[in-house]
């Protein structure tokens, strides 16, 4: 589920930097049904050695500040674990932007190239494979079991920093909740929270119980303690069954903004019967998703798939409630979904097929993705996305675009992304020019729907002069003098090393 919003603290922070408080001691008295504690026995631990292994992974991700350059590589590693089929499962964080990557056994000095097959950056799931046969002698794959229970117990198993060797700690499972994934800051999935260690390192390997994978470590809580997260096993099913097409396609949305009905005059001039005494209110279908043109302004939704929607918005699942919006989580894309919905004091179903939000901007980071760019002359023009704005870009910026992007959920607005001129670059025929992150309004008077149309009106253009305005009343327009550019151009690219004036993603074919 994407979140209309961008968590506080960057992905990089909660996702690398980990509490390093030591562990807690676990409790005399286990709870009632918790399995055993203590280390796993011989035959286990030979097994664990075997086929949970460390990843090491040079990656090189992108600079949105020279989008036409790279910065250095860098090192980092992780762990995986091994589900059948010469797969490895890990997370997305893991081995995002990787150059170069090798993983290896607890039970052999050899390091082995690897490479990823699928990763889903929403979910922070990733699967990774060897192409040397021998890795996988003697493997056996980890089955993936239920949700845990509250209070019960839980074993991380991985390769945290502070040692080269296969590392256990023990904990307890204390929370579970819908949470937001910092890897794309945008997404929220189903979360465990344990007391069990879960440090750098141990991003990708496996949560166990009774021998089962009961979650992926993932993600810790700055200044806490002893706070790990753990990708919960219905989120790991619906990753494995989306890939058995050979092709990730993500997350579905339902698609509306919603109230709860916990007010009870509220329910009452809605004409929600007091059987009936919850649901939700819908206040509008968001444009490009599943529920344009079968939900309306005001209707309220009772049911979904059959389950009742409590007047705090939420469904009971076992023991648990959940936002109802959980229920769709566990769909594919392109299945569908029952609601029961009251419209003007009538109550019937509509049956809803589940699409993803397809606008081409994006509210959370994107990853393994050239940035796009143009160069023309001095000026650089970009698109404005949330990895641009994690290069240190204001604040101000950041909020404009959570902003715009509500108002293109809400209003579906015909811009689907907006274009900066992020700086001017020096040069003698740009000295007396200063603009920074200005967001580009129009060009000769046509409003650019997204970052590849700017470019086409840019390069269709046969006037001498071109017109482009930005917004905000204090912001001049800028007037490109296309035969002084093409004159400087080729000597700009040369002076600051550019070797290609602009990417533009290639469209997806239908």
């Amino acid at each position: 589920m994407q979140a209309l919003r961008v968590s506080w603290i960057s992905a990089l922070a909660l996702v690398l930097v980990f509490s390093a408080a030591p562990l807690v001691a676990a409790p005399k008295d286990p709870p009632a049904g918790a399995p055993p504690s203590g280390p796993p026995p011989v035959a286990d631990m030979e097994r664990l050695r075997a086929s949970i292994v460390k990843v090491f992974v040079v990656s090189q991700s992108e600079d949105y500040r020279r989008p036409w350059q790279r910065p250095r590589p860098s090192g980092g590693s992780g762990s995986a674990f091994y589900i059948g089929d010469k797969m490895l499962m890990t997370n997305a964080h893991v081995i995002s932007d990787a150059k170069n990557m090798q993983v290896k056994r607890a039970d052999r000095v050899k390091r082995y190239e690897a490479r990823t097959l699928f990763a889903g950056h929403d979910c922070d799931l990733a699967v990774i494979t060897v192409d040397d046969d021998s890795f996988w002698e003697g493997m056996e794959p980890l089955e993936v079991g239920d949700r845990p229970a509250m209070r019960s117990k839980v074993m991380t198993v991985g390769y945290p920093t502070g040692g080269a060797k296969l590392s256990i700690t023990e904990g307890v499972v204390s929370r579970i909740e819908v949470h937001t994934y910092v890897h794309t800051g945008a997404d929220e999935h189903l979360t465990i929270q344990t007391d069990a260690a879960i440090n750098p390192g141990n991003s990708g390997g496996p949560v166990l119980q009774n021998d089962k994978v009961v979650g992926v470590a993932f993600q810790g809580r700055f200044f806490s303690q002893n706070i790990g997260y753990m990708i919960a096993p219905s989120v790991i099913r619906h990753f494995l069954v989306d890939i058995k097409d050979d092709v990730y396609h993500g997350y579905p949305e339902l698609g509306i903004y919603s109230a709860n009905l916990r007010n009870p005059t509220l329910r009452d001039f809605l004409g929600v019967s007091e059987n009936e005494d919850g649901g939700v209110l819908v206040l509008k279908p968001v444009p490009f998703a599943s529920s344009v043109g079968k939900l309306k302004r005001n209707d309220v939704i009772l049911k979904i798939d059959g389950v009742k929607i409590e007047a705090d918005g939420t469904v009971k699942v076992g023991d648990e409630f959940f936002d109802f919006a959980f229920v769709v989580e566990g769909k594919q894309i392109g299945e569908t979904v029952t609601l029961t919905v009251l419209r003007d004091g009538k109550v019937f179903d509509v049956e809803i097929t589940l699409t993803g939000w397809e606008a081409r901007m994006k509210p959370g980071r994107v990853y393994d993705e050239r940035p796009e760019y143009m160069v023309l002359g001095g000026y650089l023009f970009v698109p404005l996305t949330e990895n641009y704005i994690g290069w240190g870009r204001s604040n101000d910026l950041s909020y404009y675009m959570q902003q715009y992007y509500r108002t293109v959920a809400e209003q579906g607005k015909s811009r689907e992304q907006l274009v900066l001129l992020s700086r001017v670059m020096r040069h003698p025929s740009t000295r007396y020019i200063t603009y920074r992150d200005a967001i580009v309004e129009k060009v000769d008077g046509v409003e650019p729907k997204d970052f590849a149309h700017f470019v086409e009106i840019i390069d269709k253009s046969e006037k001498d002069l071109i017109k482009v305005e930005f917004e905000g009343v204090n912001v001049l327009p800028l007037i490109l003098d296309m035969k002084k550019i093409r004159e400087v151009h080729p000597k700009i690219l040369k002076q600051h090393q550019i070797a290609e004036d602009r990417y533009i993603k290639p469209k997806k074919e239908n």
